[in-house]
């Protein structure tokens, strides 16, 4: 749990305080972390959707929110990043497990894999991708970036990086 541990303390040193996940395996153990925390808010959601309205409305209630997916849920989540996030200035942090990136034994994986950089460039989010421990450190310089645009960022984990958590 040592990977997520350090990612939970980044962000909340970075002044998040509302989480919201869609399950994945890989985020189990952020999601274990966030269950049991008094200080922050938490709740699972359905689809990345609807997680991407329920960020919005925290954030207009003084919340710094984030969603914890899969990099599947960006493809998922294109018109409401683009007509509500991106729209209304709405800083929201992604944290997204890079499925498909190297160590990844499902093939079906891999094809999202190749362009979620791709598509994120695209909408012009800010991204931090973490291949190793060391990345991590970087997280609240993004958390405060997305504060200083006013738009969502988004942290990219690796496979293999997130595998090391349940190890």
């Amino acid at each position: 749990m040592k990977i997520s541990k350090k990612i939970i303390k980044n962000l909340k040193m970075g002044g998040v305080n509302f989480y919201l996940s869609v399950p994945c395996k890989l985020l189990a153990n952020m999601i274990k972390i966030l269950e049991k925390d008094k200080d922050i808010f938490y709740s699972s959601v359905p689809r990345e959707e609807e997680g991407m309205g329920i960020c919005a409305g925290a954030y207009l209630g003084n919340k710094f929110p984030c969603i914890l997916m899969q990099n599947t849920g960006i493809g998922n989540s294109v018109n409401a990043i683009v007509s509500l996030l991106q729209l209304y200035n709405i800083p929201i942090v992604f944290l997204i497990s890079y499925r498909g990136t190297p160590g990844e034994p499902v093939g079906a994986q891999g094809g999202m894999a190749k362009i979620t950089k791709d598509i994120l460039q695209t909408l012009k989010i800010p991204t931090l991708h973490c291949s190793s421990i060391h990345d991590l450190d970087k997280i609240k310089i993004y958390t405060d970036h997305a504060k200083i645009i006013e738009s969502p960022i988004a942290i990219l984990c690796d496979f293999d990086l997130m595998k090391e958590d349940h190890e």
